[in-house]
């Protein structure tokens, strides 16, 4: 590749990148995007839960949902003590990230954005008329650089932007997805239409602290699990023993027997980042998980990855300086509920394991009529809840 020039580059094609290009595209800008991989979505796997409105006002209505979700079960579960609670849903579906990453991309490409894939970014620096996109295909000149590269933000910890992810402020995932006919994801699932789909949330322990979800696809189940990394490596617990411990705590076994494993990964997410590290230096912006824009508490990377992509889009075209782009974040619905739950998710981090326990035992006092019992448990952990009642008060939309 000779160097060529283009307005805007932007790193990656998960949300925040498509969002940021499509944005600065439609703007008039000449936008160039990266993907290290082969295709668009081609470096995910699996999939997720989608709140619909937030992804059609931005790319659209025409989405690639695998199912529409009608029922959203929550599971609090410690061994054979267990809370269940389900109720109908609406606004939300399930998307295999594949097939979704490349719409988004190809929404981007549509307003006028260049998709380049299997090209790698390896370098980024100054000149005096603008940035030079070092790639292993050659040299990019341009104004200015949205980085959407994901979890492991190299770009950004080379820029000093950011700095690397430690155990303590990141979780650890596994997700296993399980092909099957369709009608037979229905059936297994209990569902009245081949189009309806269920999501499940998890709250658990086993050897740690944890969460846990499933979702269901057109042809597939989906679970996952993840748990703080901190207390994984201490406990020298693996990605793939825990997820076995996770299927087998949940009765997932069964559910799932007969049927073949498509995919396993194991992920890193931040529980960590903006507004306690940068999201930019001048003309580079850092969106989605380079700056940690995942709310663990309502499961939803997505959007917020998406809202940080429009408003890097805008930046981009208009030319803002760093704290104009840190500001307008914040003030994002949002982005501003990650950032105002990240010291209640590092509180839970450490407490979660009581309420757990506290929860079922609740439950089951109540059903045998022992509301002195309940009183009693509630007085022990009372400055507990409210400590954590307090920092929920916090949390700002």
């Amino acid at each position: 590749m000779r160097t060529v020039e283009f307005d805007a580059v932007v790193v990656g094609t998960g949300p925040a990148g498509s969002a940021s290009a499509l944005v600065a595209a439609k703007k008039g800008l000449k936008v160039l995007v990266i993907e290290r991989g082969p295709e668009p979505g081609s470096k995910t796997v699996s999939g997720a839960m989608i709140r619909i409105d937030e992804v059609g006002k931005v790319f659209g209505t025409d989405i690639p949902i695998e199912r529409q979700v009608k029922r959203f079960k929550v599971i609090i579960a410690n061994g054979g003590d267990r809370v269940n609670l389900d109720f109908p849903v609406s606004g939300l579906g399930t998307v295999g990230r594949r097939k979704f990453d490349a719409w988004m991309s190809s929404k981007a490409e549509a307003a006028g954005a260049v998709v380049i894939t299997k090209t790698s970014v390896t370098g980024i620096k100054r000149t005096e008329g603008g940035i030079k996109v070092l790639t292993d295909r050659g040299e990019i000149s341009t104004g200015r650089v949205v980085l959407a590269e994901g979890a492991n933000p190299i770009l950004s910890m080379s820029l000093r932007i950011r700095d690397d992810l430690t155990p303590e402020d990141a979780v650890q995932t596994a997700k296993e997805v399980y092909s099957m006919p369709q009608t037979e994801v229905t059936k297994r699932m209990g569902l009245s239409a081949d189009t309806d789909g269920e999501v499940w949330r998890v709250i658990y322990v086993n050897k740690t602290f944890g969460a846990g979800f499933l979702y269901t696809y057109k042809d597939a189940i989906a679970i996952g699990a993840g748990a703080p990394m901190k207390s994984m490596i201490e406990k020298k617990y693996q990605p793939n023993v825990m997820i076995e411990d996770f299927k087998e705590d949940l009765g997932l076994k069964q559910l799932l027997s007969g049927t073949s494993l498509r995919e396993y990964s194991a992920k890193i997410i931040p529980e960590s980042g903006f507004p306690y590290c940068k999201a930019g230096i001048d003309n580079v912006y850092l969106a989605g998980d380079a700056i940690g824009l995942v709310n663990p508490l309502t499961f939803d990377g997505i959007g917020p990855a998406i809202a940080s992509g429009v408003i890097a889009g805008n930046a981009v075209a208009e030319g803002w300086d760093p704290r104009k782009y840190e500001e307008a974040l914040k003030y994002d619905p949002l982005i501003k509920s990650v950032i105002s739950s990240r010291k209640l998710v590092k509180q839970l981090l450490s407490t979660g394991e009581k309420y757990v326990t506290l929860l079922p035992e609740i439950m089951k006092r109540w059903a045998s009529g022992d509301l002195y019992g309940i009183r009693e448990l509630v007085s022990e952990n009372a400055w507990t809840i409210l400590k954590d009642l307090t920092l929920l008060m916090q949390v700002r939309k």
